[in-house]
């Protein structure tokens, strides 16, 4: 999923397919980063390094006893901004992680979020949602 502004300045998530190369396109996005969203020190270096995106990680990197502080850390991260795109990797919707990952990464803007374990297209239904609604609350436009 991408977020982009629509024309009314507004929101607007999506998968965006090539279907010239039947490949998700992401705006030449060649390298993607992994980082454990609970660790201020690898988010520095990530953001740092050469990889054009980068994914604060909040679900297999992160162990539940440290969940909440890392979705602090990734929202603090979001809302200083970067130069790279800043996905956020949620757990998965069968938790009751996600919507509490979610509740707090929304507000910060991110580039996307990536669903694990996304079991069918009820799931992207959902995260829908629960994107429009939490965008609402945020007023994230």
């Amino acid at each position: 999923l991408v977020s982009r502004n629509d024309s009314n300045g507004c929101k607007v998530w999506t998968a965006r397919i090539d279907a010239q190369r039947n490949v998700l396109n992401m705006d030449s996005i060649r390298s993607l980063l992994f980082v454990p969203a609970d660790s201020e020190r690898k988010i520095a270096k990530a953001l740092c390094s050469a990889a054009d995106a980068i994914i604060l990680d909040l679900e297999d990197s992160v162990v539940p006893a440290r969940r909440s502080v890392a979705r602090e850390i990734c929202c603090a991260t979001l809302s200083a901004g970067s130069d790279k795109k800043l996905f956020v990797r949620i757990n998965a919707l069968d938790t009751e992680d996600a919507i509490l990952d979610l509740a707090a990464v929304v507000r910060g803007a991110p580039y996307g979020i990536m669903l694990p374990k996304c079991g069918s297209a009820d799931d992207v239904r959902l995260l829908d949602h629960y994107l429009l609604a939490l965008e609402s609350r945020d007023c994230v436009p």
